[in-house]
């Protein structure tokens, strides 16, 4: 008796894995397509507020989930903000996403900028905003990073 029950998880210890295998074999690349670049930009004196889209093109015959963003935001040499997702986004197999990320704005970072950036702000000039990050997506225990970097020359 006790080596049927040996042999029956043994069985099933080798459909387990065979399975993992052939899943694992499957999956393709998940991948930022396109970052359409920054949008309802917003300067004040309680920060800067903005939104940056990125396309993401999911090949894989499963859905994946967005559950978070790690996105950081520079401005020159200063670190201004983090481009987080407001909430999860499924992404479709074998279709393209726009994933839609909310920057906050860190604490004393318009100031710095301000100073640093002084004659732009006067004059209108461009400055060069810069993301850079992960986006993570994740099904069944499969967890992905994308990473994300963008350059974008804005006016203040």
């Amino acid at each position: 008796m006790p080596k049927q029950k040996a042999m029956r998880n043994l069985i099933h210890t080798l459909v387990i894995l065979g399975l993992s295998f052939a899943f694992t074999g499957c999956y393709q690349t998940i991948e930022v397509t396109e970052v359409e670049g920054f949008s309802n930009l917003e300067l004040s004196m309680n920060g800067i507020k903005s939104d940056l889209s990125v396309k993401i093109f999911n090949p894989n015959f499963l859905n994946f989930n967005v559950s978070s963003a790690d996105i950081i935001l520079s401005i020159g040499d200063i670190e201004a903000g983090d481009l987080v997702l407001e909430e999860g986004i499924q992404l479709e197999s074998r279709d393209t996403t726009k994933v839609s990320l909310k920057l906050i704005s860190r604490k004393g970072a318009i100031g710095k900028i301000m100073i640093d950036n002084f004659t732009n702000a006067l004059s209108g000039g461009d400055v060069v905003f810069k993301a850079e990050g992960e986006i993570v997506s994740q099904t069944w225990g499969l967890k992905k990073r994308l990473p994300v970097s963008h350059e974008e020359v804005l006016e203040l």
